[in-house]
């Protein structure tokens, strides 16, 4: 499933690196991950391994320029859809983690649902909920809360 892929978190802070790398490790044994880190932390994570390739997945707080924004217009679409209980849950994220799965690293992976899993368990650890281009908002354990439409495309970027 090629698309951007991300993943809300209501928490303040982490998950922690090594947390992070634990829960990897188990869906992908072997995986090696790179973070990029700053004075707020870590901001950016570059996954290998020889069945996903190289996924870089962006770590974004809700209080940097222009990400609280995005999140409302997500707020905004699910109010106009009348998924108010998404919403509030969505109002309240603190972090967002996205990465993009290019049609090239889809269809180089020997998994092509292993990013659906990646970006479950990430939620599932973060205590969050995922949006799947093309599929739409997940619950951690893939239950679906809203279906996505072609015209909701907001990018974290």
């Amino acid at each position: 499933m090629a698309g951007w892929f991300r993943i809300f978190l209501s928490q303040e802070e982490g998950p922690e690196p090594s947390a992070i790398m634990e829960c990897l490790q188990g869906l992908i044994p072997g995986v090696r991950g790179n973070f990029r880190v700053d004075p707020d932390g870590w901001f950016q994570l570059i996954l290998t391994h020889p069945s996903i390739g190289e996924l870089v997945v962006d770590h974004f707080l809700a209080s940097e320029k222009g990400v609280r924004s995005e999140i409302n217009t997500w707020a905004a679409w699910l109010e106009s859809k009348q998924c108010l209980d998404l919403m509030e849950r969505i109002i309240q994220v603190r972090q967002v983690l996205s990465f993009e799965v290019t049609p090239e690293l889809e269809e180089n992976a020997t998994d092509p649902g292993i990013f659906k899993r990646i970006a479950l368990d990430l939620s599932r650890l973060g205590k969050g909920f995922a949006h799947l281009d093309g599929a739409g908002f997940l619950e951690h354990d893939g239950t679906l809360l809203i279906e996505d439409e072609d015209s909701v495309r907001v990018d974290l970027k």
